[in-house]
């Protein structure tokens, strides 16, 4: 698991503005202010864990944290996380790391979805990847997505969904959660694009918004402008398809200068090349210093997940460390309850089987034994994630490191 060696607060709670065109809470990750000096936290990213809350590999304590959804603050307290929030979502966790660097404290926990609405159409769907349209964004659910309230092969035209994930350069949304909702007022958040100021109305992706009456009082000097991070609550009309807005407010936008340490985790959205390019909207340098995990500098291209950690400049991340991650590939951590052979074993409650191209880091296949931490790198073999097919296996134990 992720710690933060910890020195003094060098640095208000600030983070990047790590978007595309399906909104900032799909778009990657962030954690500034932890690592190299400075005890501010602000981490976003998907919940993989409860107890507290864990993200981006690390546990923060959540009994005094504020949790606030859709924009609300709905209470204090571990009891309104487990209540309110599920793993799979991305969230926006701002807080403070211990001294020791061996835990974190959140202050904040933030959830805004992507997309709420109908589905409209499904125009792509096999055994592990299902492409849905929702409110004009198209939406790929796969082995990394996490459902509530229904099932992968459940999913039909009209349902109602919730969807919370992470963004790729053409405005898709790589869906990490999916509920199935019973709601009446839709929302979407996007980049406000083809506005129309006549005929009121823009774009988000292949939605068309009516803002004809809209309250759009929150945007700078009440009106929507081209390239503006919005998001749009209201209804559909069901002759034309479009969205008849009812209220217009500014996206979660947060931008950052400096910050001693910072994470993020998401598609490279332009490409310069493999030494400046951008995650979601954050733009990246390596350089010769550069440790790349998983791959090379030379397999930076546009769609490819990253996540990149270093120190932020005048709003530049200057990259540490690069690591590669599949669409599809998740990460599972926990100890190691039952062993069939050194190739196949469980992790938790997760069934994980190696290969000849499993990779091994701080330990060997012989050295998998009950109770031994084990963290998980790879791709599940179905939609229900009955295996995971493990690409790499660290040994998290003080004494394998």
């Amino acid at each position: 698991m992720k710690t933060y060696h910890l020195q003094t607060l060098v640095l208000a709670l600030l983070s990047a503005l790590l978007s595309i065109s399906c909104g900032v809470s799909g778009s990657g990750t962030i954690a500034a202010g932890g690592g190299i000096g400075g005890s501010g936290i602000i981490s976003v990213g998907t919940i993989t864990a409860f107890g507290s809350i864990v993200v981006n590999g690390t546990e923060f304590d959540t009994s005094n944290a504020v949790i606030i959804v859709e924009g609300e603050e709905i209470g204090v307290g571990d009891d309104i996380v487990l209540d309110n929030l599920d793993i799979g979502m991305v969230v926006t966790v701002e807080g403070t790391g211990s001294e020791d660097g061996e835990s974190a404290v959140a202050d904040r926990v933030i959830y805004n979805d992507n997309v709420e609405g109908p589905v409209q159409s499904i125009p792509f769907v096999n055994d592990t990847r299902k492409d849905i349209v929702v409110l004009g964004q198209t939406v790929i659910l796969n082995t990394v997505t996490v459902f509530k309230g229904t099932i992968f092969d459940e999913i039909a035209v009209n349902d109602v969904v919730e969807v919370s994930g992470l963004c790729d350069y053409t405005g898709d949304i790589w869906a990490t959660f999916l509920e199935k909702t019973d709601g009446v007022i839709f929302e979407v958040t996007g980049f406000v694009d083809n506005l129309d100021p006549v005929q009121k109305t823009f774009k988000i992706n292949d939605l068309t918004v009516d803002y004809s009456s809209a309250d759009t009082s929150g945007l700078p000097g009440g009106l929507p402008a081209d390239g503006l991070l919005v998001e749009v609550e209201g209804t559909l009309d069901p002759d034309t398809g479009e969205m008849l807005a009812d209220v217009i407010e500014l996206g979660d936008e947060l931008d950052a200068e400096d910050a001693d340490a910072i994470e993020v985790t998401g598609f490279v959205t332009d490409f310069v090349s493999a030494f400046e390019f951008t995650v979601g909207t954050q733009v990246v340098r390596t350089d010769a210093d550069t440790v790349f995990v998983d791959g090379t500098a030379d397999d930076i291209a546009l769609g490819v997940k990253l996540e990149a950690e270093g120190s932020l400049e005048d709003g530049i991340l200057f990259a540490e460390e690069v690591e590669f991650w599949g669409p599809d590939q998740i990460e599972v951590e926990g100890l190691v309850t039952d062993i069939v052979s050194p190739s196949e074993f469980t992790v938790g409650d997760q069934v994980v089987q190696t290969d000849a191209e499993t990779v091994y880091e701080g330990g060997t296949p012989d050295d998998i034994a009950l109770g031994v931490n084990l963290e998980i790198k790879g791709v599940p073999v179905d939609i229900i994630r009955s295996i995971l097919v493990a690409d790499k296996v660290s040994f998290e134990d003080e004494e394998f490191e």
